[in-house]
């Protein structure tokens, strides 16, 4: 059966629960629209293409090995893997085929604002949240070593997915990057760490209540 999605869902996949959230919450944010001062257009939505704004140009994550990584470089490596087999999804080439994808720049260690949610749920903000100028990470990864996942995702769960930036746009907000927080264990199965991805870039759905 062909699990592609048609491009206006590609916002729908992973993160419909925390824009209600959000709105209702009343949070504000500067319009988009173009610089007055430097000339440059803002970043715009883009609902047909997998990087979900009009300013990236080609697929990027950036990583939080982890206070405890002895091994940042290996952690790269792992993700490289794994996003190699999310690659085979079937919505892949609609979402993300006519952008450029380079290994050495697609995993870069360190996010630009990493921040951990006090406790993983359906509407969880992980990373700078409200933003007019998202930055050029598609994905934004949290490795979690055992105490911190405790914590954050619950004893049971390996990976969670939520918000890492949004975007105001036509008056409503959308999530514009995911955040995907991960069990340092979980690095050890790049199958079920590609899966992991798949749902983070939108290629799968992700239940609300799904575990793992």
């Amino acid at each position: 059966m062909d699990r592609r999605f048609p491009p206006t869902r590609l916002l729908t996949v992973l993160t419909g629960a925390v824009v209600a959230a959000l709105i209702a919450g009343g949070i504000a944010v500067a319009a988009t629209g173009r610089d007055r001062d430097s000339g440059h257009d803002h970043a715009h939505l883009d609902t047909a293409s997998g990087l979900l704004v009009t300013t990236r140009s080609d697929l990027r994550m950036c990583v939080e090995p982890g206070p405890r990584s002895d091994a940042p470089d290996s952690v790269r490596t792992v993700l490289l893997t794994a996003l190699d087999r999310a690659r085979q999804a079937p919505g892949w080439s609609g979402a993300y085929g006519r952008f450029g994808y380079d290994p050495a720049t697609a995993v870069h260690l360190g996010c630009p604002a990493p921040a951990l949610p006090e406790r993983y749920d359906r509407t969880v903000l992980a990373g700078p949240g409200l933003t007019d100028d998202p930055s050029a990470y598609r994905v934004w990864v949290y490795v979690l070593d055992d105490p911190t996942a405790d914590r954050v995702l619950g004893p049971d769960r390996p990976a969670g997915a939520g918000t890492a930036e949004l975007m105001r746009e036509a008056g409503n907000l959308f999530p514009v990057s995911t955040a995907l927080l991960v069990r340092q264990s979980r690095l050890a199965d790049p199958t079920a760490l590609a899966q992991d991805l798949r749902e983070a870039l939108g290629l799968e759905p992700r239940a609300p209540d799904q575990i793992g």
